[in-house]
């Protein structure tokens, strides 16, 4: 086989599903159709459900299993799988949440266990150990057929960090796995003798593969009205289950996928040149300033980070631009939440030729607590722009994440970027 995955047929193929005779056939291994939400039919609106922002990052409430076992779970477009806190996880940050917070398999008379094991790490420093499953879900009272889960079986967050949720919603990444290289779990027990007939005959019906998200809440059209950015100010911002034309204004600008080669996913990957610091008033002597990224970088559409983060050199130079310091006790750069009246805008270039636009209060955060040892207190602020390891590509996360109305296409491969209702971005080619 080919090292080169061509996504296009892949997809193709999944499209055919081969009918299930008498005998019910068990999956050996989970495949990226397991990982793709199929979205019923709607007559006028597509399904709407809130997100509700917490320390900047996008969380909403689902369940799992038969009966159903609810959780509350981060939204994220960078994770391949859905994973929830297994009863047989041990880890210290396991161990701190109560029982009724951690997913009971044995309690589910519709899961399937894949005798797999797989470890996830994250931007924000998260790793989990995973083993797969299927087994029936429900958003919003929206049931879905059986869908790639995992119970995690121990999870580790980085020090002093506060995690907004202990669950994860995959929504992105898919195919980012190789099953056939995950560690087994020789584990005979964990691997069901019967299940209900039917099953999985209905694991996949016929739907829409695409879903978007944005804000619902109309605000005016000055581009610069808001303070420095905090949750409250998101409090009606959804997942959509399709696309919803009274959530955005203007066109659907489409930004193809990265051409991604090996067993790397594209979703949600997206070709990017540049940052461009864009200032308002030119004759206020302020150049605009341009960070362009090496050729063949991509951005990735990136909901569970509150912030941007690109290439350390990078951010040193942007925040440099801006007047932000680097605070090594915050592990931030600071500056005076003044700054989001007298800062640049932050135009996203995409290989496209589509320039996304923000203003200055969707980058700056206020610091909503005060930090012992830090130097700085509440009333501060900090620049979301973040370095990180990687010396290539970007992760696109809060600041662009919020700021637009964004439809996921998997089968069209593509990112479509709009302007929201809500006023907060600017979406235009580029001249």
């Amino acid at each position: 086989m080919s090292n080169k995955i061509n996504y296009k047929a892949f997809i193709t193929a999944l499209a055919i599903i081969p009918s299930i005779q008498a005998a019910i056939t068990f999956p050996t291994f989970p495949t990226i159709q397991d990982q793709i939400f199929n979205f019923p039919k709607y007559d006028l609106h597509p399904p709407r459900i809130p997100l509700k922002y917490i320390r900047g990052v996008p969380t909403l409430p689902f369940s799992i299993g038969t009966p159903n076992q609810e959780f509350i779970g981060i939204f994220d477009t960078a994770s391949p799988v859905t994973w929830v806190m297994s009863d047989q996880c041990t880890s210290s940050a396991c161990l701190a949440e109560p029982d009724s917070e951690k997913f009971h398999a044995s309690q589910s008379s519709t899961n399937y266990k894949f005798p797999l094991r797989v470890d996830l790490s994250y931007l924000d420093g998260t790793h989990v150990q995973l083993k797969p499953e299927l087994d029936v879900m429900k958003f919003a009272n929206i049931p879905f057929p059986p869908h790639l889960i995992a119970e995690a079986y121990q999870v580790d967050y980085p020090k002093g960090y506060l995690p907004p949720a202990n669950a994860r919603l995959g929504m992105g990444d898919f195919g980012s796995i190789d099953w056939t290289k995950t560690r087994f779990n020789l584990d005979a027990a964990e691997i069901p003798s019967t299940l209900a007939p039917g099953f999985f005959r209905s694991r996949r019906a016929a739907g829409d593969d695409r879903y978007s998200t944005g804000a619902a809440t109309t605000g005016s059209s000055d581009f610069r009205k808001r303070g420095p950015f905090l949750d409250s100010i998101l409090d009606s911002f959804f997942w959509i289950l399709g696309i919803d034309d009274a959530l955005y204004t203007g066109p659907i600008y489409q930004l193809p996928l990265a051409p991604v080669s090996g067993l790397s996913s594209p979703f949600w990957k997206i070709p990017i040149e540049g940052f461009r610091f864009q200032y308002a008033n030119a004759s206020a002597g302020k150049p605009d300033q341009q960070f362009s990224f090496q050729k063949g970088a991509y951005g990735k559409v990136y909901s569970s980070s509150p912030v941007l983060t690109v290439p350390k050199s990078t951010a040193d130079a942007m925040n440099k631009a801006i007047g932000a310091v680097y605070n090594e006790a915050l592990n931030l750069y600071t500056i005076p939440c003044s700054a989001y009246n007298t800062a640049p805008s932050l135009v996203f270039q995409f290989g496209a030729g589509i320039d996304a636009e923000i203003p200055p209060q969707q980058y700056i955060y206020k610091l909503e607590e005060d930090r012992p040892n830090s130097g700085v207190s509440s009333d501060s602020c900090y620049s979301a722009i973040s370095g990180g390891t990687d010396d290539i590509n970007v992760f696109l996360g809060g600041p662009f994440f919020r700021s637009f109305y964004l439809v996921y296409q998997f089968s069209g491969q593509s990112v479509g970027v709009a302007e929201s209702i809500a006023h907060i971005g600017k979406v235009y080619p580029r001249v």
